[in-house]
């Protein structure tokens, strides 16, 4: 009990604090609402915990040990959040549905992938607090259940305060400045993924 309440915490403090997730889920739901945000959010929630998996398989190491490997996953991650942010700009200089999508289950799932922030999420939960009295094989899954179980609050607190926002800012003026706003947090965000 004492490790799952560890666990807890240190999924909290991994998935609350702001990163390039959080970021793009902020900017997802002030920019296409809460509810076309889901599939962002759970996706993000899937991919970490598919990748908590992959963690105790044994793809945590062979992250961490090539650093060619490292850096080409920043670099994909960096291009990608700047991709990202080129769109939410564009969301606000026209009719925002026609202009841009919010991220799919699909492909907030495959962003974690290339998120630095999510292999480290993920491996100090797994090498940390997967629980010793239970198999490896099923204490991987407890480790990955939970960090997606404390992903979706957390997630959709993040992109609730972007709806919020956008609610408290309409027009088409202030929806390209939240736009152009987020678009910058976004960019910033890739500074995290070399931190």
């Amino acid at each position: 009990m004492q490790v799952l309440i560890g666990l807890i915490a240190f999924s909290l403090v991994s998935a609350g604090t702001p990163g390039p997730n959080n970021v793009l889920l902020w900017a997802s739901g002030a920019t296409f609402g809460f509810r076309r945000t889901m599939p962002h959010i759970i996706g993000t929630a899937l991919g970490i915990g598919l990748m908590a998996l992959a963690v105790a398989a044994g793809v945590g190491a062979v992250v961490t040990t090539l650093p060619g490997l490292t850096v080409l996953m920043k670099l994909a991650g960096s291009a990608y959040l700047v991709l990202l942010a080129y769109r939410i700009a564009r969301s606000g200089a026209a009719d925002r549905h026609d202009i841009a999508q919010p991220m799919g289950l699909g492909q907030a799932a495959a962003f974690q992938a290339v998120n630095p922030k999510g292999w480290i999420f993920a491996l100090g939960a797994v090498t940390t607090f997967r629980p010793p009295d239970l198999s490896p094989v099923i204490g991987a899954i407890v480790v990955a259940a939970t960090m997606m179980v404390v992903i979706l609050p957390c997630a959709s607190a993040w992109a609730l305060a972007g709806g919020a926002l956008s609610r408290l800012l309409s027009g088409e003026r202030a929806g390209r400045v939240v736009a152009a706003i987020l678009a910058l947090l976004v960019v910033a965000s890739v500074a995290f993924v070399w931190l």
